[in-house]
C-alpha cells in the first residue's frame, strides 16, 4: 500500500530506492557491530576462567586448612602471605585452565576435595575452551553457529568449511565425553580390584585422572604423580591413550570415524584427508620412535625402576618363571619409556623420576615439548602439523620446487607461511622469556644450573607440565612469568592462525625485486 504522504508513483518508487540504499547501508553496519573476533573472545575466555579459578581456589573450601589462603594457623593476615598466596593460587588456576600440568604447592595436600574438584573443572572448560562449549549451548538452542563463531570454530578444530561446524561441535562434546567415560571405567577398575583403593576414592582418582589425561594437563591427585602406578601396563597404556587421542584433535578422530573402507561406493566410503594422514603418521613417529630412543637412553637409569632377571639364563636352565619375570621386566620399562614419551609432547604425568633422567633425554623431551600434539586438540606445542608443513617447505626449497607438494597434493603458501611464522613465533617467546629468567633466578642457576629454566619455559609454552622439580623453587617474578609464558602458548598460535585465516590482503602495486644475499 502506497503511503498517503507519497502523491505520485514516480515519488513512490523514489521513496523504495531510497530505503533499500538505506538498507544497503546499514547491513554491513549491522554486522560490523554483531562480528565478534574470535582472537579477543578466547583470550579473554582464559581470563574469564583462570580469574574464576583463583577466586575459587582462595576460598576456605578449596583449601585443606579450612582458611584463606593467605591466613596462616594463627589466623593473622599478612601482605607477604597475601601475595604468596594470590600468585601461587594464579600459578594453579592458570596451569589448569591451559591445561598445562605445572605445579608450585602439594596438589593432594594443599587443596580440599572442593579444590580439586575446582581444578578439574578448570582442567574440563579449558580442554575444550568455554567458547567453544558457550557456542555449542548456541548451537543447540538457535540450531546454528552465531556470528562470529564460524571462524572459532573452524580454526581450532582445523575444519575447512563453516558448514561442518554444527556437526563437528556435536560430535566434539561427545568424543569428549566417551573417550573419558571409557577410560575412567579402566581407570576406576584398576584403582578399586588390582591396587585396592576404597569405592568412592577409586571412583574419584578415576574421574579425576581420565579428565586430566584426555585434556592433556597431567595435574595428579597422587604424591609422586604416577611414579608408583608405572609397574601397572594396564594404568600406564590407558593413561598414555588417553593423552595421544586428546592430543590427536577431533577433526582427526571424526574424519577416522566416519571412514568405511569396506564400502564400495567410494562416495559413501569417505577418505582419510592429507590433514588426518600428515598428524596419524607424524604421531606414531615422534611418539613410538622417541618412545624408544628415550627407553634406550634411559634403560639402566630413569627406567630401572626393577630389576629384570637373565632370560638367556632363565631360559638355557628352564626356569619358566623366572623368563616370565624377566618378559615381564622388560614389558614394564618399554610400556613406560613409551608411555613417558606421550607425556612430553602434551602432558605432565611422570611415569619415571624426573631427577633420574639424563641430559640427552632431557635435550629430547624439550624438542618433543615444542612439536606438542596436533591442530584442533587439547595439547600446545607448534602442533605436528607445522612441523611437516615447514620440513616440506624446506625440502621443496632446496629441490627448487616452486610449490610444497605431499602426496599429490600442492599445500597453499599461505600454510606454509603460517606455519614459518608459528615457529619463529615459539623460538622468539621461549628464548625471550628465559633470557629473563636468566636475569632473575640467579639463585636456582647456581644450585641447578640454567638448563632446568630452559626445559621450564619450554614446558610452559607447550603447555605441557613436565619439570626438573623446579618450578616451587621458582621466585616470584619467575612464577609470574612462567604464568604469563603458559598463558601465550596457549592463545598465542591460535590467535596467529586466526589473524592469518581471516586477513585478505589484494596487492595492486608490485615493486621492482632486488637481490639480498642470505645464508
Amino acid at each position: 500500500m502506497i503511503s498517503p504522504e507519497v502523491t505520485s508513483l514516480s515519488d513512490y518508487r523514489a521513496s523504495l530506492c531510497d530505503t533499500t540504499v538505506d538498507r544497503e547501508i546499514q547491513k554491513p553496519l549491522r554486522q560490523k557491530k554483531k562480528r565478534i573476533d574470535p582472537r579477543k573472545m578466547m583470550a579473554l575466555t582464559f581470563v574469564v576462567l583462570i580469574t574464576l579459578g583463583l577466586v575459587l581456589l582462595c576460598t576456605p573450601w578449596a583449601q585443606a586448612s579450612g582458611k584463606w589462603a593467605w591466613l596462616n594457623e594463627t589466623d593473622v593476615f599478612s601482605w607477604p602471605a597475601f601475595y604468596r598466596a594470590f600468585l601461587d593460587n594464579l600459578f594453579m588456576a592458570t596451569s589448569s585452565s591451559c591445561v598445562t600440568g605445572l605445579t608450585v604447592v602439594d596438589v593432594p595436600t594443599y587443596y580440599s576435595t572442593f579444590g580439586h574438584v575446582v581444578l578439574m573443572c578448570c582442567v574440563q572448560l579449558g580442554g575444550i575452551s568455554l567458547l567453544t562449549l558457550g557456542t555449542l549451548i548456541v548451537t543447540i538452542l538457535l540450531g546454528r553457529v552465531p556470528v562470529g563463531g564460524e571462524d572459532q570454530v573452524v580454526i581450532n578444530y582445523g575444519a575447512n568449511s563453516s558448514s561442518k561446524a554444527n556437526s563437528l561441535l556435536a560430535q566434539t562434546v561427545s568424543y569428549v565425553l566417551t573417550f573419558e567415560c571409557i577410560g575412567g571405567i579402566i581407570l576406576f577398575a584398576r584403582y578399586y580390584w588390582h591396587h585396592g583403593y576404597a569405592l568412592a576414592e577409586s571412583l574419584w582418582f578415576a574421574t579425576f585422572h581420565a579428565i586430566s589425561a584426555f585434556c592433556n594437563a597431567g595435574i595428579s591427585l597422587h604424591a609422586q604423580n604416577l611414579v608408583g602406578l608405572r609397574g601397572d601396563l594396564i594404568y600406564t597404556s590407558t593413561i598414555a591413550l588417553l593423552v595421544t587421542l586428546g592430543g590427536i584433535g577431533f577433526l582427526v578422530i571424526a574424519n577416522v570415524f566416519n571412514y568405511h573402507p569396506w564400502y564400495r561406493d567410494l562416495r559413501r566410503r569417505g577418505k582419510i584427508s592429507l590433514h588426518s594422514r600428515i598428524v596419524l603418521w607424524s604421531s606414531l613417529l615422534l611418539s613410538v620412535g622417541g618412545g624408544l630412543i628415550f627407553t634406550i637412553l634411559e634403560w639402566n637409569n630413569a627406567l630401572s625402576f626393577i630389576d629384570i632377571p637373565s632370560p638367556w639364563q632363565a631360559l638355557s636352565q628352564g626356569d619358566w618363571s623366572t623368563l616370565f619375570l624377566s618378559l615381564k621386566g622388560i614389558t614394564q620399562r618399554i610400556c613406560a619409556g613409551i608411555s613417558q614419551t606421550a607425556m612430553f609432547r602434551t602432558a605432565g604425568f611422570n611415569f619415571v623420576e624426573m631427577d633420574a633422567i639424563t641430559p640427552p633425554s632431557n635435550l629430547l623431551s624439550v624438542f618433543l615439548m615444542l612439536i606438542g600434539g596436533s591442530p584442533g586438540s587439547m595439547a600446545g606445542g607448534i602442533k605436528t602439523t607445522t612441523l611437516v608443513v615447514l620440513i616440506l617447505t624446506i625440502r621443496a626449497y632446496l629441490r627448487g620446487c616452486p610449490t610444497v607438494e605431499l602426496h599429490r597434493r600442492s599445500i597453499s603458501d599461505v600454510v606454509c607461511r603460517e606455519a614459518m611464522v608459528i615457529v619463529v613465533y615459539y623460538f622468539v617467546m621461549v628464548f625471550t622469556f628465559y633470557f629473563v629468567l636468566l636475569l632473575t633466578e640467579k639463585t636456582l642457576v647456581a644450585e641447578r644450573g640454567d638448563f632446568v629454566l630452559f626445559y621450564e619455559v619450554s614446558s610452559a609454552f607447550g603447555t605441557v607440565g613436565t619439570s626438573l622439580n623446579a618450578t616451587p623453587s621458582l621466585s616470584s617474578i619467575g612464577k609470574f612469568l612462567i604464568v604469563l609464558a603458559m598463558y601465550l602458548g596457549r592463545v598465542g598460535p591460535i590467535s596467529i592462525a586466526l589473524m592469518m585465516a581471516g586477513r585478505e590482503v589484494s596487492h595492486h602495486i608490485r615493486y621492482p625485486e632486488e637481490t639480498i644475499t642470505v645464508g
